[in-house]
């Protein structure tokens, strides 16, 4: 699952956004067991307080679920909700990167061929 610095991201969104595109591309599916902390931290090379805040955060996102004394697993997918407050955060990220794009000048054929790439996962 090896975490890099490529993206700019501190390390523990780094790892949110990596379970995340798992999950999505089925590596990962609902009840899949996750390492523990500490097993996580040594498999990514991350201090365990990094691994730590990042599985709270997909804790928080309802992407994974803690049984304490049996592990992390992934939850089931919740239903899509177009109002919800991480649908509204997001499209305000996506709102700002595209103004940016718009500024660089570049086309919005081009653009519409990164979203598609992106979302059906050719990219990583």
């Amino acid at each position: 699952m090896q975490v890099n610095d490529q993206s700019g991201l501190p390390y523990y969104e780094q790892l949110v956004l990596r379970v995340k595109q798992q999950i999505v591309q089925g590596i990962l599916r609902p009840g899949d067991r996750l390492p523990s902390v500490r097993e996580m931290a040594r498999q990514e090379q991350l201090n365990p307080n990094t691994v730590s805040k990042a599985y709270k955060q997909l804790e928080a996102q309802q992407v994974i679920t803690t049984v304490h004394g049996k592990g992390t697993y992934v939850r089931e997918a919740l239903t899509p909700a177009g109002d919800s407050a991480q649908v509204i955060a997001t499209k305000k990220q996506l709102l700002t990167l595209l103004t940016e794009i718009r500024y660089l000048g570049v086309p919005l054929d081009e653009v519409v061929d990164w979203i598609k790439a992106a979302y059906e996962g050719v990219e990583q």
